[in-house]
Order: structure tokens, then C-alpha cells, then sequence
């Protein structure tokens, strides 16, 4: 017959006191991961619109393929790795400076979304954040809207 050795369910006990900890860290870590990818993502759609907004200074939110693009349809497109329709630019809020004087002003687009953790406990802590990238350019040529 064996004995048991005192402190023989130390491991055990330890474990389990340290692996919710653990988890947590790893989801936060997936969680963290995924803003970084959206927070990039925003980067380039603010990019793509300001881009656009150089020559485009068209306010207009129709994403039609056969319609000139305008700097809302340039941004929105761009989050489509978000998981965002081009043509549904809800939950996105997109703006830009409209001006007419060429080389003395510019065209800032900004897009911001609210980034809600996928993971429960995560969106339980902290709530959603509020991810915001903008980019500014010169206007090249001005454009009125018919």
C-alpha cells in the first residue's frame, strides 16, 4: 500500500489558481491583436480616401461601381477585411474637408469605428474603444459637385 507524501495536491491547486489568469491574458492578447488589425485597417481606408479626396472633393455617400469614386466610397472599401460591405458605410463614420482653393488647403479624412472585443469577459472590462485614424493631403484640383 502506498502513502500519500504531504503536499502531494500542491500542483493541482496551483494550476487551477493560475490557468483563468492565463486564459484571460491569451484572450486579451487575441483581442488586443484584432484592434491592432483594425486600427491598421482604418489607417489605410483614411489613406485611400484622402487619396481620392485630393482630386474628388465630392461629399456624396452612393457607392455605385459606375458613378465617379468619392472619397467616402474609397475609405469604406477599403475596410472590407473588417468585415464591412463597401456599400454599407455604417457602422463607419467618415468625414472630410470639402475646399475649393487649390494649394491652400487640404482634404482630411478621418474614419472612426468602435472596436468591441470578440471575446465576452474582455468586452465585459473594457467595453468598446473607439479606434480613430485620419490623414490629411493638399488638394491638387478642385471639384464641384453637380
Amino acid at each position: 500500500m502506498k502513502t500519500r507524501t504531504p503536499g502531494a495536491g500542491q500542483a493541482l491547486v496551483e494550476f487551477a489558481l493560475v490557468l483563468p489568469v492565463v486564459v484571460l491574458l491569451a484572450f486579451a492578447l487575441f483581442d488586443a491583436g484584432r484592434a491592432v488589425i483594425f486600427y491598421s485597417e482604418l489607417t489605410n481606408a483614411s489613406r485611400a480616401g484622402a487619396r481620392v479626396a485630393m482630386v474628388n472633393q465630392s461629399n456624396d455617400a452612393t457607392c455605385n461601381p459606375s458613378d465617379a469614386l468619392t472619397f467616402r466610397c474609397a475609405a469604406s472599401r477599403q475596410t472590407t477585411g473588417m468585415g464591412i460591405a463597401p456599400s454599407a458605410i455604417p457602422p463607419l463614420t467618415i468625414t472630410g474637408t470639402e475646399c475649393a482653393l487649390i494649394g491652400n488647403c487640404a482634404a482630411t479624412v478621418t474614419v472612426s469605428y468602435s472596436y468591441v472585443p470578440v471575446t465576452p469577459v474582455i468586452s465585459q472590462l473594457i467595453g468598446s474603444i473607439n479606434l480613430v485614424a485620419s490623414s490629411t493631403m493638399p488638394i491638387e484640383r478642385s471639384y464641384a459637385s453637380p
